[in-house]
């Protein structure tokens, strides 16, 4: 192939960076409208394009949306100055779309599509239609939340709050048993252990004494962590408890309800890299980027006012799966979840990653079938087109990685 491609500008972000991804090519042109191609998403295309392939030159041309003879004229004007150009045909404006057909008549175009879930290529030219099946083009979630105008920050956890090493990832499958064995226990203990641990902070040496009296029926859960290799020095005298944990990751863990549940979907898919060729846990997105702040705060609000309730423009998903360049947005719920989650996951999820992203809700308990109240949510989930993966505390973790893969629907 040649070294020019040339895209019909599209509202989905993905569909104009296919030929970028898979070829990495000299040049890309992209035709499009004035009311689609905003300074805005061409700018995010061009931060987007420096991280993937930074020596491809990005060329803009836009035309009325209404004017056909317009677009007639930029696309022979394209066809002349790169005649060995193809030009990919997902996407676009109906206009230009038009005016393609038009002057193909006279030119002999040639075109392609990659298919943005498989990348399965299809190219037609003057000796017919061929079927390629090319390396799945990938990207990381970074790319994809620039692609898509916002930014990764630097509070992401795989950036400032966890170390994926190996003796980290088995102390998260130790505890991940240790919450299965304790179910809806492992929420009310956690919650407890957190508020004594502000209250009798440890000392210098990160050596804590908690009173008994404080603790209650939580000590189950010291025992258990205990036993299973991530507290030092631990002894249970008569009115108080002393230890220090194997390390700060585990003190994170219990005290926050909702952490193992993410750690251990997060674990689970990084068996595959193979298949998630990307996953970040607790990813902070900026919504805005890098924008003035009066436009940050134009933007806040017509979030605000899409979800009717006040909310910044920072959003925290807990976990993102990449499977090519395709996004799946995971929400983790230990204990119960709203309606109100659903339509944030939906949301960002929207914003984020458009028509192709995929979303789940993980829960590590059950949505009991025959309460009306999950029956209805489980409902609404689905026509949210929002994946729900529950029981996980009853679950292998083949049959949760199995689950997660399905969500994308590609095998």
């Amino acid at each position: 192939m040649g070294d020019v491609y040339v895209e019909f500008f599209s509202e989905e972000a993905l569909e104009n960076v296919m030929c970028l991804l898979t070829y990495k090519p000299e040049r890309v042109v992209y035709l499009g409208h004035k009311f689609t191609m905003l300074t805005r998403k061409i700018n995010s295309l061009k931060k987007f394009a420096k991280q993937v392939s930074p020596d491809t030159v990005l060329e803009f041309i836009e035309a009325p949306r209404n004017d056909l003879d317009a677009c007639i004229e930029a696309l022979e004007s394209v066809a002349e100055r790169y005649p060995d150009a193809y030009y990919e045909l997902t996407g676009g404006g109906e206009m230009f779309l038009i005016a393609f057909g038009f002057v193909s008549t006279m030119k002999p175009f040639k075109t392609l599509r990659i298919d943005p879930f498989t990348s399965l290529e299809v190219d037609m030219d003057e000796m017919g239609i061929q079927t390629k099946q090319k390396d799945i083009a990938c990207m990381t979630v970074k790319n994809n939340i620039t692609l898509h105008g916002g930014t990764l920050t630097n509070q992401t956890g795989n950036y400032s709050v966890w170390r994926f090493t190996d003796d980290f990832k088995k102390d998260i499958r130790d505890i991940w048993e240790i919450a299965k064995s304790l179910k809806s226990r492992w929420n009310r203990y956690c919650a407890v252990i957190e508020d004594v641990l502000k209250s009798f902070p440890a000392d210098e040496d990160g050596f804590y004494r908690l009173p008994k009296s404080t603790i209650g029926d939580a000590v189950e859960l010291f025992n258990l962590l205990n036993r299973a290799g991530m507290m030092k020095e631990y002894k249970i005298l008569p009115k108080r408890v002393e230890f220090k944990f194997k390390n700060d990751d585990i003190r994170k863990i219990v005290t926050k309800t909702g952490n193992i549940l993410e750690l251990h979907v997060y674990e689970v898919a990084s068996r595959k890299p193979e298949i998630f060729n990307d996953e970040v846990i607790g990813a902070v997105i900026d919504w805005n980027g890098e924008k003035k702040p009066e436009e940050k705060e134009a933007y806040a609000e017509q979030y605000r006012r899409y979800m009717n309730a006040t909310y910044d423009t920072i959003n925290e998903i807990d976990v993102i799966l990449m499977r090519g360049c395709i996004p799946t947005f995971i929400s983790c719920k230990s204990g119960k979840a709203s309606s109100n989650s659903l339509h944030e996951l939906q949301t960002v999820t929207h914003r984020f990653g458009g028509i192709y992203a995929k979303k789940a809700l993980v829960m590590a308990q059950s949505c009991d079938k025959s309460d009306t109240g999950s029956s209805f949510f489980k409902q609404r989930a689905k026509e949210m087109d929002i994946w729900v993966i529950d029981n996980v505390y009853n679950m292998s973790d083949e049959e949760l990685l199995k689950r997660l893969i399905k969500i994308q629907g590609n095998d």
